[in-house]
């Protein structure tokens, strides 16, 4: 399975990147780090799936969701510092297309949001 990773903290891409590495038969396609990037990827190089950073500064994980889904329709995983804290986002997201959302694993240090 291929992963793009949509993150703007390049400590969590690597987390998300080494946990997607855990598994042989998954690899990262592409990692990203804002909405606009990752809309323009999932143009050119659709992945499997993306893991979608939430809360991004310029454009959020709902509104690169919502594209996305509009112009590719890729499944789409959200992943989040708290699912429960942003939980409106999660559920106007999840509205465009997202398929669920996670908390991503705490890596110390920082703000996960």
């Amino acid at each position: 399975m291929r992963i793009g990773i949509v993150h703007d903290m390049p400590t969590a891409t690597e987390i998300l990147r080494q946990v997607v590495s855990m598994t042989p038969e998954h690899r990262v396609a592409w990692t990203a780090s804002t909405g606009a990037e990752a809309i323009a990827l999932c143009r050119s190089d659709l992945p499997d799936l993306v893991l979608m950073d939430l809360m991004m500064p310029g454009m959020d994980g709902v509104e690169a969701t919502r594209r996305i889904m509009a112009e590719t329709s890729c499944p789409i995983l959200l992943v989040t510092g708290s699912v429960d804290a942003n939980a409106s986002r999660v559920f106007d997201a999840m509205g465009h297309g997202a398929l669920d959302a996670v908390d991503l694993p705490n890596f110390g240090g920082g703000d996960a949001r």
